[in-house]
Formats: structure tokens, sequence, C-alpha cells
């Protein structure tokens, strides 16, 4: 009777347990499909702030008061962060406005027009703030949802990232196939003619290429310690490494290159901790003694069969790959480079409350030298780490100095030993270095800026850094 008691609220309806769980993992999908770009004028976007808002309340009503005490950290900086760009919209007074350092030029211009006295909030740029605020319903859709999963169900998790990103590269290929004005291209500010793939930008493309090569190392590793393997998977997450570490090489992103060969080379070190499991002593122990097993051949084989398809692909391409690029004498000087003197003056500028979240390009302009004028303009600093004390000024910095602790302390309350060597499921390692492949990138780019990425982060380090203790009955 006791035992059958206790055992009677497990035993639940398959869709009714696969549904709730399967939320957050098609959200993610979604985020993929429609959210590809930075730019504030996608038509998709409204789409998918829509769904986030549903979303999120959705989550935020089968969330426990465990869950709630799980994410409390996060969730007050992602609040913090909404809060203070909201607080960048308010109009001030003009003389606390005209204190602001780097609005000499506006307020000329407000005497020349003869209306001096006019009330303006922190943002040079009002709209952008406006659509940066209401961005933020997508990570904090992902954070609320990203609560509602359990350990059992980050495989699946990591699978639809692995699986995006196979969408993205076969996306890719139909991309060269079309040409540089294909309908196989989903966003119209794109870089024609490269592999963008589910992405507006081919750079982001190969940062998360990279990412998932990590991933499935991850898939891969915890396959070749299950008890019953499959062979099938294997052979598939073994593919998947191995496309995607070429395409960051071929889809011409010098930065993305970098990362995936990181990814590859750590995902790779991951395997080998592995690749003489149980299953394969046991062959080992059949094999004749002082006859090596083939599986000691085969864990070389990976990178060879990479040196071999690069070797191939780029010997019979005549176009340009991230490999030409870092060759290239000139590679460095481009319009970044010139720029950056001009961005840390703005720094200078607007470190104490900012120019206003998404404002770059307006205010850029403003200080933007006569040298470097151009038909092109400057979208970002391509150094989110500069961009934020510009746009966002001391209280995002002070935001984010404290979420890059709280991540640190988290990591370090869980445990940082062997990572290498670690348990099936343990994700610290494959998350740890997606954090810095993408901060890295953010040196050179803005990766994060992408809703897809902004996603697919902020679910892995939640899960990571906020576990779920057990499984638990949610309303």
């Amino acid at each position: 009777m006791n035992r059958q008691a206790v055992a009677a609220p497990i035993s639940r309806p398959a869709f009714g347990a696969a549904l709730p769980a399967s939320i957050p993992i098609l959200f993610l999908i979604f985020t993929f499909l429609v959210g590809g770009g930075s730019r504030s004028d996608i038509a998709s976007l409204p789409l998918l702030r829509a769904v986030a808002v549903l979303a999120a309340f959705w989550a935020a009503t089968r969330l426990t008061a465990d869950d709630w005490k799980r994410i409390r950290a996060p969730l007050i900086l992602l609040v913090l962060l909404t809060a203070w760009i909201a607080f960048q919209l308010i109009p001030l007074p003009p003389a606390v406005w005209h204190a602001l350092p780097g609005r000499e030029t506006i307020i000329e211009i407000d005497r020349l027009l003869g209306q001096p006295d006019l009330w303006r909030p922190i943002s040079l740029t009002p709209s952008q703030t406006w659509n940066s605020l209401l961005a933020m319903s997508v990570p904090l859709a992902a954070l609320l949802l990203a609560a509602t999963l359990d350990t059992e169900d980050h495989p699946r998790l990591m699978l639809a990232i692995v699986a995006a990103a196979a969408v993205s590269s076969l996306l890719g290929f139909f991309q060269l196939l079309s040409g540089t004005e294909g309908a196989a291209y989903l966003y119209r500010i794109t870089n024609s003619g490269a592999m963008v793939g589910l992405f507006a930008n081919r750079n982001h493309n190969a940062v998360f290429l990279a990412c998932a090569t990590v991933i499935a190392a991850a898939l891969l590793r915890d396959e070749r310690m299950r008890n019953r393997q499959s062979r099938g998977a294997q052979i598939a997450l073994v593919l998947a490494l191995l496309t995607f570490t070429a395409l960051t090489a071929l889809i011409g992103s010098r930065a993305g290159f970098v990362a995936g060969v990181a990814g590859f080379s750590i995902g790779y070190f991951m395997l080998i901790s592995v690749w003489h499991a149980k299953p394969l002593r046991r062959r080992e122990v059949e094999a004749p003694v002082g006859v090596p097993g083939i599986w000691r051949f085969l864990v070389y084989l990976p990178p060879v069969l990479l040196i071999m398809l690069l070797a191939t692909v780029i010997g019979l391409s005549d176009r340009v790959t991230a490999l030409s690029r870092l060759t290239d004498p000139g590679a460095g000087v481009d319009m970044r480079a010139e720029a950056w003197p001009t961005v840390l003056s703005m720094i200078e500028k607007f470190w104490v409350t900012g120019s206003g979240m998404g404002s770059f390009p307006d205010a850029y302009e403003m200080f933007e030298p006569d040298a470097l004028l151009s038909p092109f303009y400057f979208n970002h600093a391509h150094n989110d780490w500069a961009e934020v004390p510009l746009t966002g000024g001391l209280p995002m910095v002070l935001i984010l100095i404290s979420a890059v602790v709280w991540v640190a302390r988290r990591f370090l309350s869980i445990g940082v030993r062997n990572l290498a060597k670690s348990y099936r499921g343990d994700m610290r390692l494959p998350v740890l270095v997606i954090m810095f492949i993408l901060a890295a990138a953010s040196l050179v780019d803005y990766p994060l800026r992408v809703p897809s990425l902004q996603v697919m982060i902020i679910m892995l380090i939640t899960l990571v850094c906020c576990p779920a203790s057990a499984r638990v009955q949610r309303v």
C-alpha cells in the first residue's frame, strides 16, 4: 500500500510529461528560425517578442518556489538591466540634460532652432532604446523557460542546438548555390555570397558553429559512456564535429575560424578521456596479445579527416576563406581599427550615463572624422566590451561585472575539478568553453546582440549554474 502510494505520482502520461519540457526547446528552435539578426528593423522581431512574452508568462505559472530561488540572481540582474534601459528613456529637465557630457552639438542645434528648454531623455536615440527595452523580453523568457527544465531534459536541449547548427550548415550550402541574391538568404541586409546560414552575419554563423562543435563533442562523449551505445548516433555526431569545424574555416570569418579551432581542440580533448571506455576495453581483452585494437587508431581519425577535408575543399575553391583572410597582410587594417580612437573618445564622454542602449550608430556619426566618411555605416563598435560603457554607462558596467562575478562564483561552488574526465551529462566544461568563445568573439564583434545566441547562452548558463535538484511536479 505504502509503496503504491509513493510510486503513483511518478507515473504520468507520456504526452503530458513531454510537452512542458518541449516548450523551452521549441522556443530555442523558434528563435534560431526568426532571431538570427541584430538589427532593429527585422520584420520577424515583433513575432519573436510576442512569442517570448507568452512563453515567459507560461513559464512563470509553472515555476515553483525553489525554481524562483534558483534563478533569483540572474533574474535580478536582467530586471536591473531592463530598469536601467527604461530609465534612459525618462525625459530630464533641461538643466540636468545640458550638464550631461557629449550633448554639446545637440544643445547648440536646439539654441539655433529656438528650443533651448526641451526635456530630453538620456538616450540620444529614444526609438532605438525603446527597441532595446522590448528586446529584453527574449532573454527574460529564456531564463524562465530554462528554469522549467530538469536534468533529464538537458540532452534534448543540447541535441536541439546541434540540429539548429546542422540546419544552418545546410542552408549555408544552398546560399552558395543560389548566388548573392538567392532566396536562401533569410535577411535583407546580410553578407551576400557568404554562408550566413540562419543568421544575417557570417561571423555570427561561424561562432555559433564553433559553439555547436563543443556541444556535439559533449553529446558524443556521453554516448561513449552509455552501456548501450548507438553507432548511428556516434557516426552522426562525428560527422557534425567535422562539418561544423570545416565550415568555420570556409565561411570567411577570422574570429569564427579561431573559435572553431578552439572548439574542436577542446571537444577532441574531452573525447580522448573517454575514448577507451568500458566497451572498448572489453574489445581489447578479446584481441590477441600484442595486437592493438582498431579503436586505438581510430582516436586519431577525426583530426586527420578534418585536415584532409579542409585541404581538399580549400584547394578546389576560389572563394575567400578564413584562412586566406588570416594570411592577408591588410586583413587587420580595416574600418574597425581606424574607428577605434573615435570609439575611445566617445567612451570618455559617455561612460557615466551612456549615450543610450542601441544608439551607437547615430552617436558615432556625431564624432566620425571626415577621413572615415564612406557609403557604409558603422553599425556597432565591433567590441561589445567597449560598447557597453559607451551606450549603457556606468550602471551597465556594474551590472555586467556583477553577472561575471556571479557566474564565476557559481562555477567555483559547483566545482571545477575533473572537468575533462567528467561524468555523463556533465556540461560544466562545454558551457565554460562556449562562454569563453562568445566573450572572446565579443572583443571583435557583437554575437550576443543576436536573439538566438542570447537564448542559447542564457539557457546553457542556467542549466549549469542554477541546476534543478530533482524532477518536481509542476502546476
